[in-house]
């Protein structure tokens, strides 16, 4: 696996789907909520990258979508989590700032812009 696949396979564990903020289905075939978008980013050896990412919800209540980000924060842990590839490995860790609510134009979407702190680990 490369190290977009495994950055996939990261966000795709929660049990939304995830989609590459870049590859979201257009507007027309509007993708399922609850959804995750995600930043990709690389990086040389040893430099520390601030990614986002985004849970999305339809829905009047923030609890189903807080509880998901209580997950990924309580998932990644005080001490992260590596994400193993084919040529080294990513390093995840919490944001300063993890999780911020964030409005939208529609009442009805819930959105919490999450920030993860990502160091790559390469062997080539």
């Amino acid at each position: 696996m490369n190290s977009s696949q495994v950055w996939h396979q990261f966000w795709s564990g929660f049990g939304w789907t995830a989609y590459d903020q870049n590859t979201v289905p257009s507007a027309d075939l509007s993708p399922a909520m609850p959804r995750i978008t995600y930043e990709t980013m690389k990086s040389e050896f040893d430099q520390k990258l601030l990614v986002g990412a985004s849970l999305w919800d339809e829905s009047y209540s923030w609890e189903r979508i807080s509880q998901k980000a209580d997950e990924i924060f309580n998932y990644i842990g005080w001490d992260g989590k590596i994400l193993k590839y084919d040529d080294g490995m990513i390093w995840v860790k919490r944001g300063d700032t993890f999780a911020q609510r964030m409005p939208d134009e529609n009442d009805k979407i819930r959105r919490i812009y999450l920030t993860v702190e990502i160091e790559y680990f390469t062997a080539k």
